[in-house]
This record gives structure tokens, sequence and C-alpha cells, in this order.
């Protein structure tokens, strides 16, 4: 493929998965890092803070100084922490919002001039199985952030197709990466026993999902949420 892609959250479990697989395929790939900058000479990094829109705006200048983006995937989230909602703060509702909703409306807003061009863009936006069926207990400020997540896209999906673009959704379930380290061993335990392929996922699960979403073959999908739970949630 003859493509660029701009992975934010490439840093992460699944958005180096992702990133990876789309340097196997040939796509030129940019991702997004905070903190420590990952080590791949492959890819080319860069430091944002996706809440921040001069931040964003300026990375992606340079970019598009020199190129058009063909795939923007968004696969960024805030830590998560296992909180009842007894226990919640506004704050810990806001540090969520900021990062996916704000952070999405910012990416999207330093890619409207490419828009309004009619360039063909695919925006590939990772959200939650918990996004449908029964929300687990103690995640409400981070699953109330990917409900706000996917109505943006819906609505993305609707509005940006006149300008030859597609947004569709992938809602992984748990998945075996940094972002759980911080639940109980013994709820990741139970959420393997009791999905039907009796295990959790793993990045390269999600990242096959995404690299069709990226490719031609998906061209006539838009506005689709694709569960890559194992059976986990079924609607």
């Amino acid at each position: 493929m003859n493509k660029t892609a701009v992975v934010i959250g490439g840093s992460g479990g699944i958005g180096t998965a992702v990133s990876e697989k789309m340097i196997q395929k040939g796509i030129k790939v940019y991702s997004s890092y905070q903190k420590e900058k990952p080590n791949n000479p492959d890819i080319n990094f860069f430091k944002v803070e996706i809440n921040e829109i001069d931040s964003v705006k300026g990375e992606f200048s340079k970019i598009l100084d020199k190129e058009k983006i063909d795939i923007m995937v968004f696969s960024v989230t805030a830590k998560i922490e296992n909180k009842q909602l007894m226990s919640l703060q506004w704050a810990d509702y806001s540090k969520h919002i900021d990062v996916q909703i704000k952070g999405l409306y910012n990416t999207f807003d330093a890619l409207k001039e490419q828009l309004r061009s009619k360039h063909k863009t695919k925006f590939i936006i990772l959200l939650t199985e918990y996004c449908a069926g029964r929300p687990s207990a103690s995640l409400s400020h981070y699953i109330t952030a990917k409900y706000g997540l996917m109505g943006m896209a819906k609505s993305m999906a609707v509005e940006l197709a006149r300008y030859n673009c597609t947004v569709n959704m992938v809602s992984p379930g748990m998945t075996s990466t940094d972002l759980i380290s911080n639940l109980p061993p013994k709820l990741i335990e139970i959420t393997a026993a009791n999905n039907p392929l009796k295990r959790i996922a793993k990045p390269e699960d999600v990242a096959n999902v995404v690299l069709f979403l990226a490719g031609d073959e998906s061209d006539y999908i838009n506005g689709a949420n694709i569960f890559v739970n194992g059976g986990g949630v079924i609607v």
C-alpha cells in the first residue's frame, strides 16, 4: 500500500500492534507518544498533547506540509482506574473526556483543510465492548467518555461522507496491554473465564481489524462499529 497513516496513541499496546502491522504492509506510519519515545526506526514518532489544540495542529502541520494523510487511527485513552461510582469525582470523568472526546475533536480539526479537498481519508476510532450491553461496574468514567466518543464518531460518519471520508469504530474487549495494569488480577481472570473463547484479546487481534478498515476492501463500510471480543458481547 502506498499510503500514509497517523496513529494517535501509537505507543500503547494496541497502537503499537497497529503501527507494526501497517509497516509490514508498506504503509508509512506517523505515531504519537506522550512520555517516552519508543525505539522503532521504521516508525516516525512525534510527541503531542492530544487535548491541546495548538500541540495537535502544530504536529499535524509538519506532516501535512509533506504529504496527505490517508488513514487516521485514534487509539488513545487515559489510564483506566477501577473506581466505584460513589467514589468518583468530576475530575475523573474530565480526564477521560479531555483525552478522548476533545482529543478526537482536535484531531479532526487539524484535518479540516485536507477533508475539504475531498482527499480519500479513513478514520478508525477505538472504543470498547462496553459501548453495547451491560457496562462493567467501577468503570463509569471510562465508559461515559467512550459513549461520547461513539456519538461523535457516528456523527462524523454521516457528515464527512460527502468529503470522501469514512469513519468506522472498533470495540475491543478487555485487551492484554499496560492499560489494564491497574485492574485487579482477579477481574482479568474472571473476564477471560467468562469469554466464549476463554481468553482476553491480544493487541494483534484488534490490529487485524483496524488494518482491514484501513484498506480499500472496506471502502463501502461507514459508521460501523466492529466488536473484537471473542463473543463476550454479541449485538
